[in-house]
Order: structure tokens, then C-alpha cells, then sequence
């Protein structure tokens, strides 16, 4: 979809551990899912049965992962996540370590196993099916501190990164602007990383909870763009019906 220059629209998964939930989100029409490690309540288990299930209905499982270790990292590949979103980034160091496990070798130091949830429990020659996951596993870099807009270049100019998404509500306490989501210092740091993005040829990405914004982010340039939680998504819904029913 991104390689034809298409816009990925998707959610953040933060609660609901029910496989069943990644087929709904597919048939309501997202192409992406970010699974939330970081802050929601998810084991390597239900990690697993998630992205599993998001694989068959055909989107995109994205791992957001809580820290940078080896595990962390390869666990969710492993069960069957197609990428890794790395939060908290400040500088350089950590995109490439990040990359280094995430990566089999030559290009990193990601311990091989086959048959598992990343193959569809399928096993086929070892050298092609590894430099195969190489290309298909994608990395999303979170600029999300104030040390990530002033190193934005030197971070996303790391081979391997696909895409630097924005977070607006921590960087805007990080820019000390903390909710104000028309401050024009965190527009500016928006925008700032979105120019460093198409200098780095990288897919510029947001989070946000409105739908407005979400729209009006994807006509500035964003391709990947993630609309509130499926928590959020539901109980917007939920309160919409009750009030429509209760005038």
C-alpha cells in the first residue's frame, strides 16, 4: 500500500486481548494496527494470538515495544508482528541497536528460528527466507522527546528505518507545551520532522485522537496516520448511541 504512495490509516490497540477484535478493526477498514506494549496490559502470549490474527484478517500488526532489549524486540517478530515501533528515542544509538536485533544476519544479530508465527509455522530455505523477513520487517521510530526533534537527521538517516511517527502528547510535555495541540512550537516540531523525513526517505507518521486532525495531518503529508484506540473508537460509539437515544 505505502509503496504505491498511498496513505495507511490504522489504530492503537491499548486493552482488548481478544483475537477477535483485529478482524473487526480489518472489516471496519484499517490497513495497520499498533499494538501497545509500552502501556497496555499485553503478554508475549497474547502478543502473539493478536498478531496471528491480525495477519490473517489481513492487517498489519506493529509492536509498539515497552523498552529497547533483545527480547523485547524479537519476541513479538517471532509470534508474528511485522514490525517493531520504538518509543522514547533520543538518539542514533538506539535506532541501530534496535535494528541489529531486529535484523537477521548479515544486516544484524536476530537469532534465526523457523516455523514459527513470523513463517505462518511454515519452514522453506533458510538464506531466502531470512533476507526475505530483512525486507518485510518494518521499523517506526517514535519522535516523541524534545531530543529526537533536535537530532532528527542524524536518527533518521539510520538504514533500516521505514517510518517516524510523532506523538503528539508527549512531545508536547517534552516541548513543555504539555496538551496544547496548536502550540505553535509543537507544529513546528511536526513539521520539522516531517521535512526530515522526505530528506531521509522515510514515511512520516502521527497518532492522534481526532479524526479531524487525523484528516487534516494525512493532506500535509503524513502516510502512515493512527486514529485514537479501539478503547476510544468504542466508547465514542457507545456515547454517541446512548445520547442519540436519551436526546
Amino acid at each position: 500500500l505505502l509503496a504505491t504512495g498511498k496513505t495507511a490509516v490504522g489504530t492503537m490497540l491499548v486493552e482488548l486481548r481478544q483475537p477477535s477484535v483485529t478482524v473487526l478493526l480489518a472489516k471496519a477498514g484499517f490497513d495497520f494496527l499498533l499494538i501497545d506494549n509500552e502501556h497496555g496490559p499485553f503478554s508475549i502470549e497474547s502478543l502473539a494470538d493478536l498478531s496471528r490474527a491480525a495477519r490473517a484478517a489481513g492487517l498489519t500488526p506493529i509492536v509498539r515495544v515497552p523498552e529497547l532489549s533483545y527480547a523485547h524486540v524479537t519476541q513479538p517478530l517471532d509470534a508474528g508482528a511485522q514490525g517493531i515501533m520504538l518509543p522514547r528515542v533520543t538518539e542514533r544509538a538506539q535506532v541501530e541497536q534496535c535494528l541489529v536485533w531486529m535484523k537477521y544476519p548479515p544486516e544484524g544479530r536476530r537469532g534465526a528460528v523457523l516455523a514459527r508465527g513470523h513463517t505462518d509455522f511454515e519452514v522453506g530455505p533458510l538464506a531466502e527466507t531470512l533476507a526475505a523477513l530483512n525486507r518485510e520487517s518494518f521499523l517506526v521510530v517514535q519522535i516523541e522527546t524534545a531530543q529526537a526533534v533536535e537530532h532528527l537527521d542524524s536518527i533518521l538517516s539510520v538504514p533500516g528505518v521505514d517510518a517516524a511517527l510523532v506523538g503528539p502528547t508527549d512531545l508536547s510535555l517534552a516541548l513543555g507545551v504539555g496538551g496544547k495541540m496548536d502550540d505553535p512550537l509543537l507544529l513546528r516540531a511536526i513539521e520539522a520532522t516531517v521535512a526530515s523525513c522526505r530528506r531521509n526517505l522515510v514515511l512520516p507518521a502521527i497518532h492522534v485522537n481526532e479524526v479531524q486532525a487525523a484528516a487534516a495531518w494525512a493532506r500535509k503529508g503524513m502516510r502512515l496516520v493512527s486514529i485514537q484506540s479501539e478503547v476510544g473508537l468504542l466508547l465514542a460509539g457507545a456515547r454517541a448511541a446512548v445520547q442519540a437515544v436519551r436526546g
